[in-house]
């Protein structure tokens, strides 16, 4: 007897459940809410399943085995406590406490069953259930069972002695291989005590098929149907699967239904299945009784037993055992179910346990019922029994015979008499079979063994033997079948019936070599075939002008025949066409890139392959003129470009001359005029200054001139130093006053944006490396320190004491330890390109895509803002009153002076800005090609340096004396006076 506690849980709106008692010894029907995140343990049951897996499995990692199974156990635990704290509150719980001390003190086992209303419920692991106040699991300690409702649940099956089960191994070779001999054998071996006193019969259908399925269930009456196979649950199609074994001997995957469909062949249908898969007791999101397990209990079986996960071989061997032995010791399929776990908790750290799920359908207690056994039975009879339990029906029919004589009216007596004389029969028909068989007579041997399978259809091996002879049967019709085959000259169907004979028998494939033969006509005939075909095909791809793949055609051809009548020649041609028309298309992208003098390069191969596919479209007779056209311009360029080296070396006499010819022959070449117009005012103002002794107060001489491209400018604090982040060679140089290269540091950042700083002693250089910026030591190159700024870094500067490194991204303003990279400060900001620290280092000046920031080092507060969108460089003066920003828009530099905005013009975008050591003069750059000095004070323009290209960084020397100056194409150092 068992003591039950049967507990319904069930959805009352999504995420939200509650859990009421349906039936309790202890009385009452309580409810309480089920606290539990469903969602978010079924999100966790794939992890939970392959941590039940692992437990069993022998892992090369390093973790001792030991250590192992804690830590999953810890897991289980931990899923375990949540679903029985969930599942047994409030009212719900002290119901549950009083049932465990009713059944202790009837000294009964409590049965737990489960009613899952929900279809998402039955994903749940609720054979883990832990209770934290006996530290125990519950499923180890009390029976469990999932309920499926039912409208009407059989009365038990009555059973009159023997108990039969049909155990069925499917093993397709196609799919892992099982250790199902083994099972057999424990199997045999828990119900051996059984089968020995008559009361089970184990029958085994192996390579089960769906025919020799439905054949079995069909010829007798089973109680007990035990797989041994695979599973599989279909997540799409939400529905469970078992693997039986097809034709080939492959896997033939059948769905739950259609297996229930193949089980009620059986009448009446077996009670209980013991599915041993994987996956047979997985269900599904949608419909939670779609798992294998559930479909068939659903479909009328009383009982089912199967894996909710994947399940080890050595777990699946465990339980069936302990199962088998619990039953045949009258144990109840509830508590057999439990006598399994236990034993699958032998393997030292397994969690298997948890794997298997026991089915009932409504209100079934017990699959059957046995009468009940006789008080003494006659000792002729037990003997005759155990004769012919081993095969000796005529032992038994003597036996049986001194029985009758002494008790005529012995009912039980004379039916055994009857199964022995069939079984005598049956003896000698088996033994005229076999000797058939073994003398060839492959049809009277069929024969025989068919009879014995009408009398009984497990009789010894008599099935396996019947289609072994049908199989050598078959072998001898299809030698003849190929030996006619090839007589014929149809090679394709010899070559068939060979596969077939192969596949049967490897051994009976080649009779008399006549399938080697076939093989070898077949194959002549279909390469004729082949490079007939082959031949058509590139004759086609020719008409249709498709070069490549006539030449890949005839290249085929020759590859199996070299001789192949025309095909040499053919592939030639073709290969001609297409350099043909590969030209042709060559020139026309030229000509569609404007590429002439390419183009007419092109048409001369044409011409000299075939002059009349030459000059397609009139494209070269067009490039002729457009080359014409680019010579006259190159002349243009050059006389310009001359123009604009005398302005450089401020020749105005030479300029004015070359822009005159510019303006006449060029007929206002780009801006020949107004540059001609700019140099006679130039002029005039030399001569003017000449006449009137004046000179520019501060008047730039290039002293260094050095031929790299230039992406960022530093000056080391010494003034011995100048450090040049190098445009798209992803490396940082550092040239002396001489110009010399005395360093050369690697950084991996080819593209914009580019950044070099130098720390105030001299020691260290920051530029952008990796993801962030990099210091390295300024005297050997070594990295020092990686800043992880992250994504988009486009500014970089030290501290005036070097301790901290500020740093501008795409959304972040930064200051990081520069010893240790740990972030001291940030702000958020939108798109930041450049910052600069105030001379005593308390502020913090930001440039970004919204304006001027000012932020308080130490407070975080923003101090000041100037919402000028699109600045790009920023400058602080060392005597802290003057700020100054160049934007990208505008082509204007602003200096912030004694609370004005001075806007300061350039041609183009400002790139640059730079106050002087003294504070007293600001430098701008800009895209306009020129370099300004302003007066710092009343922002007056000093002078302009003009360059070839646009500047792109400035800086001045830490003396004030020179003025260092960065383009696409040099870096230039400038004597300021």
């Amino acid at each position: 007897m068992a003591t039950v506690l049967e507990l319904q849980i069930s959805k009352l709106r999504p995420r939200e459940y509650e859990v009421r008692v349906v039936k309790a010894a202890a009385g009452g029907e309580p409810r309480a809410p089920l606290n539990l995140d469903v969602e978010e343990l079924i999100a966790q049951r794939g992890e939970l399943a392959t941590t039940v897996l692992r437990s069993s499995e022998r892992s090369r990692e390093a973790t001792p085995p030991r250590e192992r199974g804690v830590q999953c156990e810890g897991r289980v635990r931990r899923v375990g406590r949540q679903l029985f704290d969930a599942l047994f509150s409030g009212p719900v719980s002290k119901t549950y406490d009083a049932s465990l001390v009713l059944a202790q003190e009837r000294q009964e086992r409590m049965q737990i069953v489960l009613r899952l209303d929900a279809p998402e419920l039955t994903l749940l692991p609720w054979e883990a259930l832990f209770d934290s106040h006996t530290d125990s699991y519950v499923c180890l300690r009390e029976p469990m069972v999932r309920h499926l409702a039912a409208s009407h649940t059989p009365l038990p099956l009555p059973v009159q002695p023997p108990l039969r089960i049909l155990a069925v191994i499917a093993a397709p070779r196609d799919l892992d291989a099982l250790d199902t001999s083994f099972e057999r054998e424990l199997l045999e071996e828990a119900l051996g005590g059984q089968i020995a006193a008559g009361l089970v019969e184990l029958a085994w259908l192996t390579d089960a098929s769906w025919t020799s399925l439905q054949t079995r269930l069909l010829n007798g009456q089973w109680h007990v149907l035990h797989f041994i196979g695979h599973g599989y649950y279909d997540e799409y199609g939400e529905q469970g699967q078992i693997a039986l074994v097809d034709e080939r001997g492959d896997s033939d995957m059948i769905e739950a239904t259609g297996l229930a469909a193949l089980i009620g062949e059986a009448h009446p249908a077996p009670r209980l299945i013991v599915l041993n898969s994987c996956a047979s007791g997985q269900g599904g999101r949608q419909q939670g009784f779609s798992s294998v397990g559930a479909t068939l209990a659903d479909c009328g079986v009383n009982s089912v037993v199967a894996m909710q996960f994947s399940v080890t071989d050595q777990a699946s061997l465990r339980f069936t055992q302990g199962f088998y032995t619990a039953l045949a010791n009258g144990r109840k399929v509830d508590a057999a179910v439990k006598s399994g776990r236990v034993s699958i908790l032998g393997v030292r750290q397994s969690l298997e346990w948890i794997t298997p799920v026991l089915y009932v359908r409504g209100d079934a207690d017990a699959p059957f019922t046995f009468p009940p056994q006789p008080s003494e039975v006659p000792p002729l009879y037990s003997m005759a029994e155990e004769e012919l339990r081993k095969g000796h029906p005529d032992k038994a029919i003597t036996l049986l015979d001194d029985l009758l004589v002494l008790d005529p009216n012995n009912g039980e007596a004379i039916v055994l008499h009857g199964r022995a004389a069939t079984q005598e029969q049956l003896t000698e028909l088996y033994a005229r079979a076999v000797k058939t068989e073994e003398s060839g007579d492959w049809s009277a041997a069929i024969s025989r063994y068919e009879q014995v399978i009408r009398e009984d259809p497990n009789y010894r091996d008599a099935v396996a033997r019947r289609d072994f002879c049908s199989a050598r049967q078959h072998i001898a019709e299809l030698q003849e079948e190929l030996r006619s085959r090839v007589s014929e000259g149809r090679w394709q169907a010899a070559v068939d019936v060979g596969e077939e004979l192969a596949r049967l028998d490897p051994a009976a494939a080649d009779p008399d070599g006549l399938s080697t033969r076939a093989h070898r006509k077949l194959e002549t005939e279909q390469r004729a075939i082949y490079l007939v075909g082959l031949y058509h095909q590139a004759l086609a791809a020719e008409q249709a002008e498709e070069w490549s793949a006539a030449i890949k055609c005839y290249e085929q051809i020759l590859q199996e025949d070299p001789d192949y009548p025309n095909t040499v020649r053919r592939r030639d041609f073709c290969r001609d066409r297409q350099r043909i028309a590969h030209l042709q298309q060559k020139l026309r992208t030229y000509a569609g890139e404007g590429l002439w003098q390419a183009v007419l390069d092109v048409d001369e191969k044409l011409n000299q392959l075939d002059p009349a596919v030459a000059d397609p479209d009139g494209l070269a007779t067009r490039a002729h003129r457009e080359v014409e056209k680019e010579e006259r311009a190159e002349y243009l360029e050059g006389l310009y470009g001359e123009a604009r080296a005398a302005e450089l070396t401020e020749d105005w006499t030479e300029a004015i001359h070359l822009y005159g010819i510019l303006a006449v022959e060029g007929v206002g070449f780009r801006d020949s005029k107004q540059r001609l117009s700019l140099c006679e005012e130039r002029l005039r103002t030399a001569r003017s200054a000449s006449e009137s002794g004046d000179a520019s107060p501060t008047s730039p001489e290039k002293i260094i001139d050095i031929d790299i491209s230039c992406g960022a400018l530093a000056w080391e604090s010494n003034g011995q130093y100048l450090a040049v982040d190098v445009r798209e060679s992803a490396q940082i140089c550092v040239y002396g006053r001489s110009g010399g290269e005395p360093l050369s540091i690697r950084t991996g950042q080819k593209r914009a944006p580019y950044l070099v700083a130098f720390s105030p002693d001299g020691t260290r250089l920051v530029g952008r490396s990796g993801k962030g910026v990099a210091i390295w030591s300024a005297h050997t190159g070594e990295k020092l320190l990686q800043v992880p700024v992250g994504r988009g870094v486009a500014a970089a500067e030290f501290s005036p004491d070097g301790t901290s490194l500020a740093t501008g991204a795409d959304d972040l303003a930064c200051i990081w330890d520069a010893e240790t990279a740990e972030q001291i400060f940030w702000s958020e900001q939108k798109c930041v390109k450049a910052v600069t620290f105030s001379a005593d280092g308390s502020r913090l000046l930001v440039a970004d895509q919204t304006g001027l920031h000012v932020w308080g080092v130490d407070s975080a507060v923003n101090i000041f803002e100037d919402h000028i969108p699109f600045l790009n460089s920023v400058a602080y003066s060392r005597d802290g009153k003057r700020a100054a920003a160049g934007c990208s828009v505008d082509a204007k530099a602003r200096l912030w002076l004694s609370g004005e905005v001075h806007e300061l013009d350039h041609e183009a975008s400002v790139t640059s800005v730079a106050f002087s050591p003294n504070s007293a003069q600001l430098a701008t750059g800009g895209e306009d090609r020129a370099a300004c000095i302003w007066d710092a004070t009343d922002a007056r323009l000093i002078c302009k340096i003009f360059h070839e290209d646009p500047v792109l960084s400035l800086v001045f020397s830490p003396d004030g004396a020179h003025l260092a100056t960065g383009t696409r194409r040099a870096v230039t150092v400038w004597a300021i006076r």
